[in-house]
Formats: structure tokens, C-alpha cells, sequence
């Protein structure tokens, strides 16, 4: 993480985890009712950012994630994938456009793997990965009015999911500001650290803070996978709902594992699915952990855990994959293995429907 950035964050109180993350500000108690409504912002600054370059840099980048990058440019960003040749998905990124170069972020737990396996396939072409998480800065904004909040403090207006715009603001220009999926409107911003300072400073004059933790309830409620080291490699895409959520373009061409996902796809019906529950327990639950659930008939169904988070006022919200037909045959009602009743919700996305 970039120092200046370190410091700022600490002069608002805030605390870190040994990965850099934010765990808490000054009044945690608050930190995740506040996610609920906004408007709120936490730092992301423990991510990995690789910076991609070079004339060759677009037919690299096709010829290796999931998506169609040719549909990336300085104003329209998208979720990738990038998978290993069965189709088990290593990393998600976030890819977007500034200044010519093409951007991936990702979880930071995958920082070092990640660009290694990158590198091996870059071979000759004319291509440069850089990458930059300790100059450049990366921060979410949320709300139900943060659209208004973006458009009067850094003079940039961006209504559509997965728009992206260089900040209009005098002296922000570096600023990149990308509209994500989420319960209400919610942005990622970047930028080299000075600039994210400001911007911060500016959004934080009608926001207030919350850790990153919470932040991992908007992603709960919108039905997005993560993946970090503990399941990268773990499950093949479809798992993970990624043909649900705008991740795949299965008109592209080759990329790592294509040919299992297209097949699936066209020819199968996946298996498993990601899905989101309610526990009314709060359970400490972590990416790569085994959820144990019992039906009414005794049976023990076992999930895997995607992502997990206290909710805002009692349990646990949780990403988990799971076997479709066997938790279709259930009756009644679903418990933890202590007794407390979980419940399955509805994502904001179908993902019964195989078209």
C-alpha cells in the first residue's frame, strides 16, 4: 500500500489487518449500519492493480480472460475471469482503460501468482505488466444518492453499471471513477495517491467511512463472487454464477479454459451454483470454508464458502456453492449444524434460467 495513503487513512483513525485491508475507523459500532443507505466509502488500497501496456496489449488480454476486451475503452469497464485450461476460475479482475493502458484489479491476496502466471504467457509479444498497487490508490464510494455526490464533487456524471469516466474535476483528471453493481449506486475509484487524497477528501464532506470488511455486503447483496488465494483454482466459473453476472462472452473466441465453460454452457447444465443465505447465527466464516447445513430429514449438505459477513443488524450473510439438485429435493426448512435456521434468498439474478 502506498505510504501517503497509509498515513492519511491513519490520521482518521483508521486500523489495518496484516493484508493492508482496513478492519475498522473510529466508530465501528456504526460501520456497517451505514453501509445499509450511504453514503459511505472505504479504502481498497489492499488490492493488487497491475498496469498492462504496450501496442500487443489488447490481443494479450483477449487471448486470456473470459471477457471480450475489445468492448473495454476509456469509457466502459467489465469483470473478467482468468482461468486455468479446466476451467477452474485463478482470478476475477476488474478491467478498465486509462490513458491508453489497459488496468486489472484484483484481490490481493493473488497479487504475486497472479502476475507470475500472467508473465509466462507474454513470451514475445509486445506487451509490459506492471504492477503499480504501490502508486496507485483504489476506493469504493456507495449510496442512494452517490450518483449526485460524484457529479458535483469531482463533476463527473455516470449513470450506467460498468460506465467509466476520468474525473472532470480541475486537478482530479487522474482520477478514474468506474459504476459497479450494487444494491444502490456504488463506484471504485482510482487513482496515483495525491489525487485519491483529494478526491476522498472531497466525497468524505458528505460520506462517512466504513471498513472493508462491511464493504464485502454490498458485493453479498449484488450476488458477486471473490476469489483470493483460499479458493482461487477451486471452482469452474459457471459455479460462481460468472455467466450470470456479465463475466463471460461466450462469442469471443479461445481464452484458458473455454472450451469446458462453452460446454457446459451449450451442451450441460452446471451442477452447482453460487447462492446467498441468511444464518440467523453469526458465524465466523472464511473464503474456502465448509458451511455444514442439516435438512429436516437429517441430511448434511455441504457448501462452500465464497464470501461471508455479520449482517447489518443480527446473523451472517454469506456467498455459498452448492449442489443444486441435491438442495432442490429438500423439505422444510434448513439449520446449521447448532440449530440455527438458515435461509436461502433470492440473488438479484436468475440463475435456474440456462439460455
Amino acid at each position: 500500500m502506498n505510504s501517503l495513503w497509509h498515513d492519511f487513512l491513519t490520521e482518521q483513525k483508521a486500523q489495518f489487518d496484516d493484508s493492508g485491508a482496513v478492519s475498522q475507523f473510529e466508530f465501528p459500532e456504526l460501520e456497517r449500519v451505514l453501509i445499509k443507505h450511504g453514503p459511505v466509502m472505504t479504502s481498497l488500497a489492499h488490492q493488487a492493480l497491475i498496469r498492462v501496456s504496450g501496442e500487443e496489449a489488447q490481443a494479450f488480454l483477449q487471448g486470456q480472460l473470459s471477457n471480450d476486451i475489445t468492448q473495454v475503452n476509456e469509457e466502459a469497464a467489465q469483470f473478467s475471469s482468468f482461468n486455468d485450461p479446466q476451467g477452474q476460475v485463478l482470478a476475477l479482475f476488474l478491467v478498465f482503460m486509462h490513458d491508453g493502458d489497459y488496468f486489472l484489479s484484483f484481490d490481493g491476496s493473488l497479487r504475486e501468482p497472479i502476475l507470475k502466471r500472467l508473465q509466462m504467457f507474454v513470451m514475445r509479444s509486445k506487451v509490459t505488466l506492471e504492477e503499480i498497487s504501490d502508486t496507485w490508490v483504489r476506493f469504493g464510494f456507495a449510496g442512494q444518492f452517490a450518483d449526485l455526490d460524484i457529479q458535483r464533487r469531482l463533476d463527473t456524471k455516470i449513470k450506467k453499471e460498468f460506465a467509466s469516466m476520468a474525473s472532470k474535476e480541475p486537478g482530479l483528471e487522474s482520477v478514474r471513477i468506474i459504476k459497479v453493481p450494487g444494491p444502490f449506486h456504488r463506484y471504485e475509484l482510482f487513482a496515483p495517491a495525491e489525487q485519491a487524497i483529494e478526491a476522498w477528501s472531497k466525497l468524505r464532506s458528505n460520506g462517512d467511512v466504513t471498513n472493508s470488511y462491511d464493504w464485502r455486503l454490498l458485493n453479498i447483496a449484488s450476488g458477486l463472487a471473490e476469489v483470493t488465494a483460499a479458493n482461487s483454482g477451486k471452482h469452474i466459473a459457471q459455479f460462481l454464477n460468472l455467466d450470470k453476472t456479465q463475466v463471460i462472452n461466450f462469442k469471443k473466441g479461445c481464452f484458458p479454459g473455454q472450451e469446458i465453460i462453452a460446454r457446459l454452457h451449450y451442451r450441460g447444465k452446471a451442477a452447482k451454483r453460487m447462492l446467498r443465505l441468511h444464518l440467523d447465527e453469526v458465524l465466523e466464516l472464511n473464503t474456502g470454508d465448509t458451511l455444514e447445513v442439516m435438512d429436516s430429514n437429517e441430511k448434511v449438505h455441504k457448501l462452500d464458502v465464497v464470501l461471508s459477513n455479520p449482517d447489518i443488524f443480527e446473523g451472517t450473510l454469506c456467498l455459498v456453492v452448492g449442489s443444486l439438485r441435491a438442495l432442490e429435493k429438500v423439505e422444510g426448512n434448513l439449520h446449521t449444524l447448532s440449530g440455527g435456521l438458515v435461509k436461502i434468498e433470492p440473488l438479484p439474478y436468475l440463475i435456474t434460467d440456462e439460455d
